[in-house]
Order: structure tokens, then sequence, then C-alpha cells
């Protein structure tokens, strides 16, 4: 067999790997949900339109504050552009998650931003940067809340045992503070990635001020998805036992598990997976018809967001 038919053989077998794997996690999702079925049949569902909309509403300001700290980034490195503007190119792109593996929003990012005259690699440069502040910062909110409220971290969660919440907590806090006081070093790690990708490495190197706005900036932001989260939860289930801070935890965990999932489009069969085990102790059963749910909701936000996002003109 030659090098020219093994390359698309080996893709081949990737593709399905992937989809075998997602289809098994699907499976475990929805298995739940016939073990539980009559449970979730039986529960008094109903719908309080007041929180859910207001629970819209705050999850799209936090996707206009994570197009502002894109806009940030971007603008550091010498580009202005305006807020509505970096709104689209953020959001636009970013529904590049719906395709198996995530350079398909960076290759949103790259076409966009070529329409703003942002050079590929500088449009490349801020697509990494937002892995490296976004993603940990998310991580350093479940974890704290998970400080806060314990039963975050449930049996199937705490590898560690009872120590599992400070261990992961200290850990998160010198990844924080590396990244803050180093930005440098984690820009470094980046450009690994980006080699194995052949694409342009990441010169730009944020000082130590705008690597602190940025990561506070970007933990607000997931603090307040997950508010958008919880309001949700208080529409559809107004009598679960799940605070505003156990929320947005689990929300946190739940989110950036499903997006490092490179496998699984818009992290569906993994988010829903580690939502509906999270759950279960705040809500019981009705758990996994919970974190289904909450896709469907999550499906109406974004699908309202690229609306707003399309009808932004130049």
């Amino acid at each position: 067999m030659t090098e020219a038919t093994t390359h698309p053989l080996k893709k081949r077998l990737l593709f399905l790997g992937k989809v075998a794997l997602t289809t098994v996690i699907l499976y475990f999702v929805f298995h739940q949900i016939s073990k539980h079925w009559q449970e979730i049949k039986d529960y008094p569902w109903q719908v309080d339109w007041v929180m859910l909309a207001l629970s819209l509403i705050v999850g799209l300001l936090v996707f206009l504050a994570l197009a502002v700290m894109w806009r940030v980034l971007i603008g550091r490195m010498g580009h202005k552009i305006s807020l509505p503007r970096s709104y689209k190119i953020f959001y636009l792109s970013n529904l590049g998650r719906y395709i198996p593996g995530k350079i398909w929003q960076l290759a949103g990012i790259l076409y966009l931003a070529r329409k703003e005259d942002i050079p590929p690699e500088d449009a490349t440069a801020s697509f990494i940067l937002i892995q490296l502040f976004a993603v940990p910062a998310s991580f350093l909110v479940f974890i704290l809340a998970s400080q806060w409220e314990p039963r975050v971290l449930v049996d199937q969660v705490a590898l560690f045992g009872e120590c599992t919440a400070y261990v992961m907590t200290v850990g998160m806090l010198i990844l924080a503070a590396v990244i803050i006081l180093f930005p440098g070093r984690i820009i470094a790690v980046g450009n690994v990635l980006l080699r194995k990708l052949r694409r342009s490495e990441v010169t730009f190197k944020p000082d130590k001020k705008v690597a602190l706005a940025v990561f506070l900036g970007y933990s607000v932001a997931w603090i307040g998805y997950g508010v958008a989260f919880w309001l949700f939860v208080k529409a559809v289930v107004p009598d679960a036992d799940l605070g505003l801070i156990a929320a947005v935890g689990i929300f946190n965990a739940a989110y950036q598990i499903g997006y490092l999932a490179l496998f699984a489009p818009g992290g569906f069969g993994p988010r829903e997976l580690i939502l509906q085990v999270m759950l279960v102790p705040f809500v019981g059963p009705i758990a996994p018809a919970l974190a289904v749910l909450a896709r469907l909701w999550a499906i109406a936000l974004e699908g309202i967001a690229a609306v707003a996002a399309l009808l932004i003109k130049k």
C-alpha cells in the first residue's frame, strides 16, 4: 500500500473512530433517559417564560463580553475594529465548533478577519490566545465553585477522594498565576501546537497587565454564562435544589469538557454526559432529561446570537 493511499485510509479510520466514540457517549446519555423515563415522565414540568427570557438575555450579554475579550486581544496587536464587527467575527467563527475538529473555528476567524485586513498570523495568534486564557479561566471558576459547594464534585468526578477539590484548586490557581505572570511561556506551549498545524507561530506577547485583564474578563464572562444556565434551570425546574454557585461550576465544567472533546462537534455528547452526572445530586433522576433540555436551550441561544451576528453590516 502506497503512502498516498495510506493517508486517506488513516483519515477515514480517524473519522470512524470519532463517530464511534460520540455514538458510545450519546448511548450512555440516552440510556440514562430510558432508565429513568418513568420519573422524567411523571415530573411536573413547567416553564417560567420570564426566567427563560432572562436566561437568554444574560447568555447574549455573555457572548458580547467574549467578543469584547477578542477585540481587546486583536486590538493589542494593532488592529482596531468596532465592537459590532468583532462580535460578528468572533461569534460566526465560533459556530465552527459544530464541525468535528476545532480547526474549523480557526478557519472561520481567518476567513472573517481577512475581510477586516487582519493578517492570518495575527488572527491565528488571537485564536490561540483565546484558548490559553479562556479555557483555564473557566476551569478555575468550576474549581472555586466546588470549594463552595462540595456536591459539585460527586463521586464519579472526585478522582482523588475527599481532597479532590483542594488538589484541583491549588493546581488551577498555579496555572492561572503562570498564565498571568508568564504569558510568554504559555504562548510557547501554544506555538508547539501551531508548528504541528504548520501555522505561523505567535510572536505577540501580552504584558502582565493585559494578561490579568483578559483572564479576569474571561472569568467574569464564564460566571455570567453559568448564571444564564442557572436561570434556565430555574425556568424549567423551579423546585431544583441547585444553588447559583453550584450551577455556575457545573456548567463551566461540562462546557469546557465538551469543548475540549475534539471528536464531538459542538461538544455533543460529552457536555450532556458531564451535565447529567453532576446534576444528579441536585435534581435526582430527571438530570439526564435536564441535560438534553440544556442543549436545546444552548442551541436556541446560539441561534439568536447567530442571527444577530448575520444582521451586522459593515
